[in-house]
């Protein structure tokens, strides 16, 4: 763990020197939440689904982003011709399956994307549950409950697509199909918000734009939107909720420094 602690700092430091280009084909419901997280941990996003210019600009990307939220087909041309131009210059690519326990079209293009080529996927427990082939168990976008070993379910379903699994709730498991690493921060305000594990996976594509060790830069982003998460209910004052904290959300991500990340980190590996 302690060396995997001192990656989170090396990461968080060449995002801010760097400043990568992440492009987003995602849902129109936490578009500008993504863009405005990228722009808070240090990098620049980029919102851009029209299949006539993917080449451009996924070719100048350093990460893609790939969000089912509002999914259509027309998207997912876009999505599939992203990950082509993603996969031939090495750019890594993140899934958000988000709903795929809810229809059958969503589950189709997520396995789809996976069968392309993915480095890493992050959903809640129902939505990997879905991806692994069991679709009762949950029925809208929402974490159902935990299982009992959301480790070893994480690294069974790393080894499975063949890339980093992180299942993201109250408790986050995260595999690359050999190492699990169970993380324990955040808060519980995180799901009054819309778009929290959209906003995740923002912060997991810009570790991914700079490191290609993608353990590392998926346990960076998690525990970073979850430490914002307690340092923003901590500045809470009486009358104020979800709205206040959502601002202050995004402030305690600009304030953030990979060494606060670390430091401040909840988990242990397994």
């Amino acid at each position: 763990m302690k060396l995997l602690l001192e990656k989170l700092k090396t990461i968080d430091t060449d995002i801010k020197k760097r400043k990568p280009l992440i492009h987003h084909i995602t849902n129109y419901v936490t578009s500008g939440d993504c863009a405005n997280m990228a722009l808070a941990f240090g990098a620049s996003p980029v919102m851009a689904d029209a299949l006539e210019e993917m080449k451009e600009i996924t070719g100048a990307a350093d990460a893609l982003v790939l969000n089912l939220g509002t999914i259509n087909k027309n998207k997912f041309i876009s999505m599939l011709a992203a990950a082509k131009v993603a996969k031939m210059r090495g750019i890594p690519i993140l899934l958000d399956p988000v709903g795929v326990m809810a229809s059958q079209m969503r589950l189709n293009m997520a396995q789809e994307l996976i069968n392309n080529g993915v480095q890493i996927i992050r959903g809640n427990y129902a939505e990997c549950r879905a991806l692994l082939g069991d679709k009762n168990f949950g029925q809208g976008v929402d974490a159902g409950n935990a299982c009992d070993d959301k480790g070893e379910f994480a690294r069974q379903a790393a080894q499975k697509f063949n890339c980093v699994v992180a299942i993201t709730g109250a408790i986050d498991a995260i595999s690359d199909g050999r190492q699990v690493i169970i993380a324990h921060n955040g808060h519980e305000l995180l799901t009054k918000v819309t778009g929290a594990g959209c906003m995740t996976t923002t912060l997991i594509a810009c570790g991914a734009a700079v490191s290609d060790d993608y353990l590392a830069t998926t346990v960076l982003g998690i525990t970073a939107i979850n430490i914002a998460a307690q340092h923003a209910a901590a500045k809470l004052q009486v009358g104020e909720y979800s709205g206040t904290f959502k601002a202050k959300l995004l402030d305690a991500v600009c304030n953030l420094q990979g060494t606060i990340i670390a430091t401040e980190f909840k988990g242990k590996s397994i």
